[in-house]
């Protein structure tokens, strides 16, 4: 196989939120054009709720439906226009009796937390849990996808993995006061136990926000090896991964065929 039938062009959008949703869907375009003209990418990756502020009161007056919203439109158009794949990070969606978040999937788990110092994320109750896991091919990559708080449940990725993914996405608005004891720790975990890629899409960090995401939005290797990493402004984060690389770790190291669910699973729930 040539390198060309086994590598991923990827470019993940560390984005900076405007001041409104049309600047924003703006901003998204000269932003997107800037990430195909400097690395010709074949699928781009947003971050969790890219389009509007993280704030549990606004969600439900930001939430648009997937056929007539301002958002979709704009990433049909982006994609159509350059003929590129994206991960549209994710939106609050509405439909006709629920408030979803959307990535073309849904969040398998929602966030509670509740910080001893007052900090809390609670999307129980306003959005709705998913029910099954999405997979996608872009140039002969299996590909998944997780949103933020997934990242902690190491069966969802291992779930992934039995699918025959390659590579999972997770868009994120991973918050700043915990975001350098966990975000990296975790998703070079999810990499290296299910022997995969793995990429964790940040927004820019804004200290206005009402949820100040942590930012470093990151690819790993399959050994949980970091290949490209960002700092907290609003940046392209690019890398070509290779197949290769997967193939020849899981044959080296046949982790996945040495499990044993029968002892580890039999008195799990």
């Amino acid at each position: 196989m040539t390198s060309s039938e086994t590598t991923l062009r990827v470019c993940l959008l560390q984005f900076a939120k405007q001041d409104n949703l049309d600047k924003t869907l703006i901003h998204l375009e000269e932003l997107f054009e800037k990430a195909v003209n400097a690395h010709r990418p074949q699928i781009i990756a947003l971050p969790e709720l890219f389009n509007n502020e993280y704030t549990e009161s606004l969600f439900p007056s930001m939430a648009e439906t997937i056929e007539d919203g301002k958002t979709f439109r704009t990433l049909s158009k982006l994609s159509k226009k350059f003929s590129v794949y994206f991960v549209g990070g994710s939106i609050a969606e509405r439909d006709e009796r629920q408030l979803n978040k959307t990535v073309e999937s849904f969040r398998v788990q929602l966030c509670n937390y509740h910080g001893e110092d007052g900090f809390e994320v609670v999307e129980e109750g306003i959005f709705t849990p998913g029910n099954d896991i999405a997979t996608f091919q872009v140039n002969g990559f299996k590909c998944g996808i997780e949103i933020c708080y997934d990242i902690h449940y190491e069966e969802l990725a291992k779930t992934y993995r039995r699918a025959g993914c390659d590579l999972i996405f997770f868009p994120a608005n991973f918050p700043n006061v915990f975001g350098k004891q966990w975000w990296e720790l975790l998703l070079r975990a999810r990499a290296m136990d299910n022997q995969l890629f793995v990429a964790g899409i940040s927004g820019a960090r804004n200290e206005k926000d009402g949820l100040v995401a942590y930012g470093h939005s990151i690819i790993i290797g399959p050994t949980g090896n970091v290949l490209t990493i960002a700092g907290i402004d609003e940046e392209i984060v690019f890398y070509e991964i290779d197949k290769i690389d997967i193939l020849k770790f899981r044959k080296e190291m046949p982790l996945y065929e040495s499990r044993r669910p029968d002892v580890c699973y039999k008195s799990c729930k």
